[in-house]
């Protein structure tokens, strides 16, 4: 079974699918991994891909795509979370040609509004030094921004600065948003308030996968 995990930046994606992996044992899928995957086991289709990195380029549609089903295809029979992906119709409308076991069986919509997103993506820090995430309201850091975990020094990432945030919800506004209305029409569209304490977001998650199971 897959299910699309979708969200903006900063909605919480990536928290609540390790949350899913760890607590329910589901695998987490993303093109990044699968890219990794393919470019470390020296694959034709990760040698193909690393290409393209190499000069800078996207790595096309169709490759990426190759690339993904090579990962589903080594974890058929388990509960998969798509993260990062379909980011455009397109990819949407190509993912729905896999049958089978690779059928994605729902879009699961972590939705946050726009204010509560800037909120969240502009106030992160974090540990240039071991890479520990925190949040200026949230999860602050020791005193004088210095990591409580290795002592490093905490910065903000460039883009997460406010008028960087502002593009990246733009863009997600325009190519991604037009997929959730694909999964709506496809009747397979399931929105969870992501607004909320993550223990709270996770519990609605965890009921609304586990409906699907049973279906």
């Amino acid at each position: 079974m897959i299910i699309v995990l979708s969200g903006a930046p900063g909605a919480g994606k990536g928290t609540q699918a390790d949350l899913l992996v760890s607590d329910q044992g589901y695998r987490k899928v993303s093109t990044g991994d699968a890219l990794r995957n393919q470019i470390k086991a020296k694959s034709a289709l990760g040698l193909e891909a690393e290409g393209y990195m190499k000069e800078g380029k996207l790595v096309p549609d169709h490759l990426l795509f190759k690339v993904l089903t090579a990962e589903l295809e080594a974890n058929k029979g388990r509960t998969i979370l798509l993260d990062g992906y379909p980011r455009n119709v397109n990819q949407a409308k190509t993912l729905a040609n896999l049958g089978g076991e690779s059928q994605v069986r729902a879009c699961v919509h972590l939705d946050v509004g726009q204010v509560e997103l800037v909120a969240r993506l502009s106030g992160r820090r974090v540990c240039g030094a071991c890479g520990a995430s925190y949040h200026v309201e949230y999860a602050p850091p020791g005193d004088g921004d210095k990591c409580t975990k290795c002592g490093g020094g905490v910065v903000q990432r460039p883009d997460d600065a406010a008028d960087k945030v502002a593009v990246r919800l733009d863009v997600y506004q325009r190519e991604t948003m037009p997929v959730l209305d694909f999964y709506m029409g496809a009747g397979i569209y399931k929105r969870v308030d992501g607004a909320r304490e993550t223990n709270i977001v996770f519990g609605d998650l965890k009921k609304v996968i586990e409906g699907l199971a049973k279906a």
